[in-house]
């Protein structure tokens, strides 16, 4: 039975740790609303840090090394797969700020989504089962930063995420 598991953290690189360090916490925890709130605050509403970690059958796809800037953007191209104009042709997964991972893509490839992760990297996922956790993940990113009132400015990509989550769902 194929596992698939997509979850969002939010975080940033703690750059007062001695060694390479991520702070971060999953959506589910309460700490990440203070996080979020922090880190907007500190961007100006502009952007949200953090990553979205994949997992299938027990491998890490995405995870910390592709921590963004932007959440909102990383959601935003994830989502493409979602709408209906979505063609099954590559498209750019944004890790905003995150070389090498500058040009991760997507596309389908018969009864699978080929994630080409950077240029050594290429992982096969069933498309039902990762549209579903995409589906499932979007709408509880989008649920977490309405219900925790999240202040966004108008130049971030918030509100064309809202729009995607309304086209989508309602």
């Amino acid at each position: 039975m194929d596992t698939l598991k997509i979850a969002t953290f939010i975080g940033e690189e703690d750059i007062t740790a001695p060694v390479y360090k991520i702070e971060s916490f999953p959506i589910t925890n309460p700490l990440a609303v203070e996080m979020a709130q922090k880190i907007l605050e500190e961007n100006e509403g502009d952007y949200l840090c953090g990553f979205v970690s994949l997992i299938y059958n027990n491998v890490v796809i995405f995870g910390e090394e592709q921590i963004t800037e932007s959440l909102l953007d990383t959601w935003s191209s994830l989502s493409n797969i979602l709408e209906s104009r979505y063609d099954g042709s590559k498209e750019e997964i944004i890790f905003l700020d995150n070389y090498p991972y500058v040009y991760t893509t997507i596309q389908e490839l018969d009864q699978f989504y080929e994630i080409q992760l950077d240029c050594h990297q290429r992982f096969l996922v069933p498309i039902e089962l990762f549209k579903n956790e995409v589906k499932k993940e979007f709408i509880n990113f989008v649920e977490f930063c309405k219900n925790e009132k999240l202040q966004f400015s108008e130049e971030s990509s918030y509100r064309a995420l809202l729009e995607t989550y309304d086209e989508l769902f309602f």
